[in-house]
């Protein structure tokens, strides 16, 4: 992914709260030799899946390059350096470095012990070859750390570009963002982005995603993490023959206008079952 020149299509996939692997690799490999990589979910909202890890590696052992999402949540540090010694030992070496959703007083208990500035760290660490207690790892090998942002947070707060650049500076060598189908929005973040040349070396993926109705758009804005999704594009949904290829061509239609914006480096689809919408939406530009 990283010796990439041309644009970058990444999209992701959830695991299922299911003991059949397959259940959460086949719609998956939709997007073998389509993206140019693709993100494994770890746990959204606070809901227990198939082990991340363990459909990573079957999906790396399949052909598609992998981007491991890994949350300080639910783990300590022990059991987070555990986790990329073996995500490194089936040779996935991409992090996306989350803090993670996090419960209601009522939700299960969490651990926190690293937020996702220290997972940034920890994979610096380990890349220059030791642990965290100065432990020496055998067979070392880079990790490339990634960090989640939101660009209407970037866009409404002055002081938070500086949030954004030291986790480049701990070693984030790549950013995907939350959703965003406003085309001033982007540009206007790219304009930020290109301002500052701590992201020369960093690629940029903008996120959006195959949304399929109305109804889901409308959920996905009210209960998820910096989601934001206009009235005008709830209602193009809601008026549609064909919602689904309505929620494609959108994505498809923005995507020709921001490829070519400077300091954007691709796109991120992501969303709920997205694998099948992604991968057509990935095709048109291939």
């Amino acid at each position: 992914m990283f010796e990439k020149k041309d644009f970058i299509f990444t999209s992701e996939s959830t695991p299922a709260i299911d003991t059949d692997l397959s259940a959460s690799t086949e719609l998956a490999f939709e997007l073998i030799g389509v993206a140019d990589a693709i993100n494994v979910t770890d746990s959204p909202n606070c809901k227990a899946r198939l082990n991340s890890l363990i459909v990573a590696s079957e999906l790396k052992r399949n052909g598609l390059d992998v981007i491991l999402q890994l949350t300080g949540r639910d783990r300590n540090l022990i059991a987070l350096e555990s986790e990329l010694l073996g995500a490194l030992s089936v040779g996935i070496n991409k992090i996306l470095c989350l803090s993670g959703d996090q419960p209601g007083e009522d939700g299960p208990k969490v651990v926190n012990e690293l937020d996702s500035n220290g997972l940034i760290n920890l994979c610096t660490t380990m890349t220059n070859g030791s642990l965290s207690d100065g432990t020496q790892i055998k067979n070392h090998l880079p990790i490339y750390p990634g960090a989640a942002d939101d660009i209407y947070t970037q866009l409404s707060s002055s002081d938070t570009i500086q949030k954004l650049i030291s986790k480049i500076d701990q070693g984030a060598k790549f950013i995907q963002t939350q959703y965003c189908f406003d085309l001033d929005a982007i540009e206007r973040y790219a304009e930020l982005i290109n301002q500052h040349s701590n992201f020369d070396d960093c690629f940029v993926l903008i996120g959006m995603g195959p949304l399929k109705s109305a109804k889901q758009a409308d959920w996905m804005r009210k209960n998820l993490w910096g989601v934001n999704i206009s009235d005008d594009i709830l209602y193009e949904l809601e008026n549609s023959n064909d919602p689904i290829q309505k929620g494609e061509n959108i994505c498809i239609e923005l995507i020709e206008k921001i490829k070519d914006f400077p300091a954007i480096n691709g796109v991120h689809l992501m969303g709920p079952k997205c694998e099948k919408g992604s991968a057509r939406i990935i095709s048109h530009f291939k």
